[in-house]
């Protein structure tokens, strides 16, 4: 059992194609905990697709200003995270939301480069978003303090689903055959009554230990 659910989450999380049965646009809001005064989360950016089946993406990410970077030095500097919210719509899914966090020093240390993976089931429903520091390059310069990302929308296969109901169906036809003495029982002597059997045999060997055969006198 547990190997058949580790089976199903697999295919659910690593595998994905390149189909997908709906098509439409996706809005991804994009939220941060960075220079936000009295809230926990203010806007960061905008991933806008007009196909999710295309994937390309208009990304619109804010400058970020000193305030930001001090914050973000100060995150670093206590090995602390660097939050994100992201908020997912499309015209026939209800508006999800998702966290992340990346390791504040690794985002600041690549020149706030990231990249971002929204994964995407056939009907169209955002199924996770998450944020990863890229170390594909060199770190990039913080000089215009511009938040570098790169989009990757995923497609993801959805497991079989077991029949059930099949299933309960045919046992309930076979229960009912066993009522009806349709069934018939081919199983082998030993199979059937080896539970009358077993305590036998077990009764006799203990028989054998405890009264052992007195031994022949010798010849005189």
């Amino acid at each position: 059992m547990k190997y058949f659910v580790a089976h199903i989450i697999l295919q659910i999380v690593l595998h994905y194609c390149v189909a997908i049965d709906y098509d439409g646009w996706l809005d991804i809001k994009i939220e941060h905990s960075l220079n936000c005064n009295t809230e926990t989360f203010c806007s960061r950016g905008n991933i806008s697709l007009k196909s999710i089946r295309s994937g390309t993406p208009v990304v619109d990410q804010i400058l970020f200003t000193k305030h930001h970077i001090e914050e973000i030095k100060e995150l670093a500097s206590i090995d602390g995270f660097y939050s994100i919210r992201t908020l997912c719509s499309s015209p026939d899914n209800k508006e999800m939301e998702f966290l992340s966090s990346l390791k504040a020093k690794a985002f600041l240390d690549s020149g706030l480069s990231d990249v971002i993976n929204v994964w995407v089931l056939p009907n169209g429903a955002v199924m996770a978003v998450n944020f990863q520091v890229d170390n594909s390059s060199q770190a990039l310069s913080l000089s215009n303090n511009k938040i570098h990302s790169k989009f990757y929308l995923r497609y993801v296969e959805q497991a079989p689903v077991p029949d059930t109901a099949s299933y309960i169906q045919k046992l309930e036809r076979e229960r009912e055959a066993r009522e009806k003495g349709e069934v018939k029982d081919n199983r082998s002597f030993l199979a059937k009554y080896w539970m009358y059997i077993v305590p036998v045999a077990i009764f006799v060997m203990i028989s054998g230990a405890t009264n052992p055969e007195p031994a022949a006198q010798a010849a005189r």
